[in-house]
């Protein structure tokens, strides 16, 4: 029971509950041992569960879970879509039950490939912005609210942070592929650009990098290219135009307020040909030529993709 609890995001005591109520209890019994539940009776608890998210009276959604067909065992439907298409396998499964508390939970079991999936649905079905700010957001800010302590190599943070570059690492995969756009992690000394395509810098530090990742895969699906700059390895303003000019880019978006970010900004602004976005609520406070300030990463995308498509 602990076990499903923490999958489904609830508690102990709600599936008691439901057992005694409606019937959706465990149905496998070993003499001499504890019920247990199976995959079919795990997949009309998250019925059970999404309904009831969804605002059904509880009676209506259990008498709903109960008439309903059990779902595929549990283990042939919590592998990423990308690896079943890997293996030759159908990626027609089961949908499962995405909403942060249950993201958060399954990080904290940990059970990274369920992660994956949920993302990996999410972003099927909204795009990756919104499954950053409507999902894995909100569950990283639940994650930080309990309390910190976990066994060794366990990271739920992390678990959730490395399916998100995941879903950002294949949306501009797909996009490289049809569009010859991108996001990639940049160094000040890179290359020349060896295309003149529309082209966006992302400058983060490093509690905000993930956030650039997320936008510039979001850019990646407008058709835009993407690239996120490291804020605490450009130094001084020079290097940032350096950069610039390297890649033909024709918008700066800084997310958040990094070291040096008032003298890149007013440095980019002067030279009159780049548009300088600041994102977020902690954003420096700068009014010049060329500077737009934008909230949030959906709007971010918005604005710069619109830009750069006219």
């Amino acid at each position: 029971m602990a076990a499903v609890a923490a999958r489904l995001g609830v508690a102990a005591s709600t599936l008691r509950t439901w057992d005694r109520r409606y019937g959706l209890g465990p149905s496998s019994h070993e003499a001499g041992s504890h019920r247990r539940y199976t995959p079919a009776d795990v997949a009309r608890l998250e019925r059970m569960r999404h309904l009831t998210l969804q605002g059904v009276a509880p009676s209506d959604a259990a008498r709903a879970a109960l008439s309903s067909d059990p779902a595929a065992p549990l283990e042939e439907r919590t592998w990423p879509r990308r690896l079943q298409e890997d293996a030759g396998e159908p990626a027609h499964r089961e949908r499962l039950l995405v909403d942060p508390l249950s993201l958060a939970a399954a990080a904290l079991e940990p059970d990274a490939p369920r992660v994956h999936r949920m993302l990996d649905q999410e972003v099927r079905d909204a795009g990756i912005v919104k499954a950053w700010t409507g999902l894995a957001k909100p569950a990283l800010a639940m994650l930080s609210q309990r309390e910190r302590s976990d066994r060794p190599g366990v990271d739920p943070e992390g678990v959730i942070a490395t399916a998100v570059l995941t879903a950002v690492r294949e949306v501009t995969t797909a996009a490289e592929r049809s569009r010859d756009g991108g996001v990639h992690l940049l160094r000040p000394g890179d290359g020349p650009a060896a295309s003149t395509s529309r082209t966006a810098l992302l400058c983060a530090a490093q509690d905000r990098r993930l956030r650039a990742h997320v936008i510039g895969g979001g850019l990646a699906e407008r058709g835009v290219r993407a690239r996120v700059l490291r804020a605490e390895s450009l130094g001084e303003p020079e290097q940032g135009l350096r950069t610039i000019a390297e890649r033909a880019a024709r918008v700066l978006a800084v997310v958040g307020n990094p070291p040096g970010t008032d003298a890149l900004v007013r440095a980019v602004s002067a030279r009159g040909d780049v548009e300088v976005f600041l994102l977020g609520g902690d954003a420096p406070d700068l009014w010049l030529p060329r500077v737009h300030r934008v909230r949030s990463a959906l709007a971010a995308v918005e604005e710069i993709a619109g830009l750069l498509q006219e």
